[in-house]
């Protein structure tokens, strides 16, 4: 069934079943629909009905998924299972969403199902180690080498799919705060694990303090974009974020650390620490080992006699060295060239569409407190500045 076909055939028949509520279309891997119940947002996503391993969509196995964990887990394991759900929730490692890169309730009760309990979930993931291979019984086919990638964190075998690997979108940062958290709640329990504090409202002046205080130079690179589905919008971001941070350490700009914030709308913004906005004029650049003398000829056709070379060419051990006067040398004025200029080779993610590259703005150290009152925003910047997850508290080192 083709795309055209969801929308003409399958999306009605579902609106049919859920006419008194507000229902949008939106476009994923394939067309699925959405609307809130009590300031819950419920996707509902048509799924092939194939047989099992014959899968056409990724949504094709919740089904099997469903019936093999209603016949495997017990009352008491499901009760385990909603108690590592919330845990995992309440430490920012719960969902399979992009936007939080975690742990999805088909692998949070898989694990439950495997170790037979939450504290045994919770003691054993605390000695987990890169690699750690989770497969319940025996089953069907041989594990696949895909599955069992050297550079993955974390393999959990699909009950319903042996090919498959129900970790592979954990992010590590997510597994390892997972890991992490287990180890200080094992050392010092505590419900915070699971309920964690409701942000508090900040003053202006406690977020200018906190800035300050960081001693290294804050930028919010803002923009707009058109309105997108929230895992498609999230994608986005980050393949836009690493991109930008990637070719802002090419610069020399050393970057720090990073985060991204968005209203889910069509505004949104990363939040980059960087050591520096503001770079000497004058660049160092390593040339050719001078035993290559194709590379070093050519080396000195291009830089000998060029504009804009400060001094040089001149050997340093074995290898040519130039200095060079940079075009650019703030960190707002690169932003601007990189979104416009090809030339740097920034990703854009295409879907961000036009309004992207009119509206980037550079905000740099208290002016990026002028987003304050965005949805959300306050929340994620005091987040961003304090560095430090809500559970982990003082004394637990």
């Amino acid at each position: 069934m083709e795309r055209e076909e969801w929308v003409a055939r399958v999306l009605p028949t579902i609106r049919k079943g859920l006419s008194r509520y507000r229902v949008i279309e939106r476009y994923a891997e394939h067309p699925f629909l959405e609307f809130h119940v009590e300031n819950i947002r419920v996707n509902v996503v048509p799924c092939y009905d194939v047989k099992k391993g014959e899968w056409k969509s990724a949504t094709d196995r919740t089904p099997y998924h469903t019936e093999f964990m209603r016949t495997h887990l017990t009352p008491e394991l499901r009760l385990d299972a909603r108690l590592l759900k919330k845990f995992a929730k309440g430490i920012g490692t719960y969902g399979a969403e992009i936007e939080v890169g975690g742990f999805s309730g088909m692998l949070i009760d898989t694990l439950v199902l495997y170790y037979q309990s939450f504290m045994e979930t919770i003691k054993r993931a605390s000695s987990w180690t890169k690699g750690t291979l989770i497969a319940i019984g025996k089953p069907e086919g041989i594990v696949q080498p895909k599955v069992r990638d050297s550079n993955v964190d974390l393999v959990v075998i699909d009950p319903v799919d042996p090919n498959r690997n129900l970790a592979a979108a954990v992010r590590p940062d997510k597994m390892w705060n997972f890991v992490t958290a287990g180890r200080q709640f094992l050392r010092n329990p505590g419900l915070w694990y699971f309920f964690p504090p409701i942000f508090k409202a900040k003053t202006r002046q406690q977020f200018a303090n906190r800035i300050d205080d960081t001693g290294r130079e804050l930028l919010a690179i803002t923009f707009r974009h058109p309105v997108l589905v929230p895992d498609v919008l999230w994608g986005q971001l980050m393949k836009l974020e690493r991109s930008l941070l990637d070719t802002m350490a090419r610069e020399d700009f050393n970057p720090c650390r990073s985060a991204l914030w968005t209203d889910e709308k069509n505004e949104s913004a990363i939040l980059v620490e960087a050591d520096r906005t503001t770079l000497p004029t004058v660049r160092r650049q390593k040339g050719p080992p001078v035993s290559k003398r194709e590379d070093s000829l050519s080396f000195l056709e291009r830089h000998l006699s060029a504009r804009d070379t400060v001094r040089g060419p001149w050997i340093e051990g074995d290898r040519w060295m130039v200095e060079k006067k940079r075009r650019i040398s703030t960190l707002e004025e690169f932003v601007k060239a990189v979104v416009q200029e090809e030339a740097y080779g920034l990703t854009f993610p295409k879907q961000l569409g036009g309004p992207f590259r009119k509206s980037v703005k550079v905000l740099q150290n208290q002016e990026v407190l002028s987003l304050l009152g965005r949805d959300g925003f306050d929340k994620s910047l005091w987040g961003f500045l304090e560095g430090k997850p809500s559970w982990l508290k003082k004394g637990q080192s």
